[in-house]
């Protein structure tokens, strides 16, 4: 089946939220949405998982309920028929439903379901809940911190057998699932969660050549053609040429905690200014990667990645080309791809120890290519410490 959240683990994590709740005054929060949801209760099988500021929470399940009482550590397990009932779980939670706060996540439950919840609760107040939910879950535990670096190995790993599959005519989507094959078998568990809404991403990107620097609707550095303007992002079927940039970015995952890595490979030899400006980018990378300590704030980082760029020359290609620019340059990473801090434009928030961070400096150059990598961090009480053991070369397999 997996492994099971340990029963301390979440006790802990209600005890936080539960604090910030009572500090908000919000007298509850449900919590529907599926990575919150295995947060704070260890399974994804269909319910609502009520919350009050203090006191024991239900988990009102819709589910197969023994299913859930094997996965989930939470004592208070109760079945209903569906979502009408939720409003007398809440009123015996809170003793009364008049006047009340009941927090919601309100960045990802669709409006219908809003509505929905905002009928059943005529009687008291939907508050947003989803910035404390974030907020919370940017801090990892050693539990959550071990998964972590476990997922980030598989990458490496990965790599390591690119040569044996990396041939000129393979297709692009033919390379990332051999790629992909490669982590499943070392325990990957598949499926990526990102929580913006129409940002899908299938494993990653695998994407080589003028086609990797094709904008896309992904909020990403990188783009790709995709294998269909239905999915206009990533992987595409076409082959991948001699002498051009093949960019890596995949994500593993152990027990649904995720890794992001980014490496640059090429067949025979990358072009010769994209390999000048890699060695560039590795030094602004080691800079980037001084400032991640406790205290100093995310933005401040970004700002001063974008200075380096502009002192190194790569301004016009960093992290994008022309208007179509990533506004960040490194993000959260745990059950979700894109969780919070994020470094970038407007994120006013301090690093803190726990926090783990995929840092990501990219090249786009249109009609070359894109080159760059991608690294897990824990910031710690002093510095950061890479996750993922990888040297950061580019990998060249002979023609």
């Amino acid at each position: 089946m997996g492994e099971v959240i340990p029963h301390q683990e979440v006790a802990e994590r209600i005890e936080r939220f539960q604090k910030v709740l009572s500090d908000s005054q919000i007298d509850a929060a449900i919590v529907i949405q599926n990575a919150d949801l295995f947060y704070f209760s260890g399974t994804v099988q269909r319910g609502y998982l009520m919350v009050p500021a203090s006191g024991e929470p239900v988990f009102a399940a819709t589910g197969d309920i023994e299913r859930i009482r094997r996965e989930s550590p939470l004592e208070n397990i109760h079945p209903i028929e569906g979502i009408r009932e939720l409003a007398s779980i809440a009123s015996q939670a809170l003793g009364k439903l008049e006047g009340s706060a009941i927090g919601v996540e309100e960045d990802v439950i669709p409006v219908a379901l809003y509505k929905r919840l905002k009928s059943l609760f005529h009687r008291s107040q939907l508050k947003d809940v989803s910035g404390i939910i974030r907020s919370l879950r940017m801090i990892k535990s050693p539990y959550e911190i071990s998964l972590i670096k476990e997922s980030a190995k598989i990458f490496p790993e990965v790599m390591a057998g690119l040569p044996e599959v990396l041939r000129p005519g393979i297709t692009e989507v033919a390379l990332e699932s051999e790629l992909i094959r490669m982590g499943r078998k070392r325990s990957h568990f598949g499926p990526l969660r990102v929580r913006a809404f129409n940002q899908e991403v299938y494993y990653g990107h695998v994407i080589s050549g003028p086609r990797a620097a094709a904008p896309s609707y992904l909020m990403s550095p990188t783009g790709g053609l995709g294998p269909c303007p239905a999915f206009g992002q990533g992987a595409s079927f076409h082959p991948i040429e001699p002498h051009s940039a093949i960019i890596i970015d995949l994500c593993f995952g152990i027990h649904g905690y995720l890794s992001d890595q980014t490496r640059t490979a090429a067949i025979g030899s990358l072009p010769s200014e994209l390999e000048k400006a890699y060695e560039t980018l590795l030094a602004l990378k080691a800079k980037i990667v001084d400032m991640l300590r406790p205290g100093v704030i995310c933005a401040t980082i970004y700002e001063k990645a974008l200075d380096l760029s502009k002192e190194t020359g790569l301004s016009p290609n960093f992290m994008g080309y022309g208007p179509r620019k990533a506004s960040f340059v490194g993000h959260g990473i745990g059950l979700e791809i894109d969780e919070w801090p994020v470094i970038g434009k407007g994120f006013n928030t301090p690093l803190k120890p726990g926090m783990v961070i995929a840092l990501e400096p990219k090249l786009t150059f249109p009609g070359v290519g894109v080159i760059g990598l991608e690294d897990n961090y824990l910031i710690t009480e002093t510095e950061a410490e890479k996750l993922n053991p990888l040297d950061e070369k580019v990998t060249v397999v002979p023609l």
